[in-house]
């Protein structure tokens, strides 16, 4: 029955807007085609790569001025 109704809208559209509907529906098998992409490539397996990053004790640590202004910089006046 959708369809019908779908059908009877097409023929009545003027041959401009059929060209827009004719977009719209290939941008929709785009979509479709992406959202079974995105499905298929975000099942991982958890833990495969376990251990093999680590983080430094002190990465939450303030970095020292040289980062910030190059060890040949005075630090007193550039405060």
């Amino acid at each position: 029955m959708l369809k019908e109704i779908l059908w009877r809208e097409i023929e009545s559209l003027p041959p401009s807007q059929l060209e827009t509907l004719l977009d719209f529906v290939k941008f929709l098998r785009f979509k479709q085609q992406q959202t079974s992409e995105t499905t298929f490539l975000a099942q991982r397996t958890p833990g495969l790569d376990a251990g093999t990053v680590w983080v430094s004790d002190d990465f939450s640590e303030p970095l020292p001025d040289s980062f910030w202004f190059g060890d040949d910089v005075d630090h007193e006046s550039a405060s």
